[in-house]
């Protein structure tokens, strides 16, 4: 990633922040959650398709060659963040990066929801859910 990118950049640390939060996740259900072994094992699949998106995520924003139209802010010294969107700056994306932001805003930021032809955020959504919930979802 280029360093004149400093709103990716912003983005990326929190992002690699979640996906460290996600690896401690991980480690409590293995450990010390007390869980029964399926509980436990769906809990560590959708922790770990939770994990799969945002790391595409962070394959995607590194490779990016200009910097995205947002603005992020946390209200509580980092626990939680906002992510703003300039839509002016965004309708200049290409489309897949357009369809990435608005899937990464809605999974990761509280954001509007994707329509249903956002096909990244039906494939980032989907990751970690086990398959019958997945068919049951898509016939939905």
């Amino acid at each position: 990633m280029d360093d004149s990118l400093a709103r990716n950049k912003a983005l990326l640390r929190i992002l690699e922040d979640m996906v460290a939060a996600s690896e401690r996740a991980e480690a409590w259900v293995s450990k010390d959650s007390d869980l029964d072994p399926e509980s436990s094992r769906l809990m560590t699949d959708m922790n770990k398709g939770d994990r799969d998106s945002i790391e595409m995520i962070v394959v995607w924003l590194k490779g990016l060659t200009v910097d995205l139209p947002i603005t992020v802010s946390s209200p509580n010294g980092g626990r939680t963040w906002n992510l703003s969107i300039d839509d002016a700056g965004k309708a200049n994306l290409e489309s897949s990066d357009q369809d990435m932001l608005s899937a990464m805003a809605y999974m990761l930021f509280d954001g509007p929801e994707p329509g249903p032809d956002n096909d990244m955020a039906n494939k980032l959504l989907g990751q970690g859910l086990p398959d019958r919930l997945k068919r049951d979802i898509a016939g939905s």
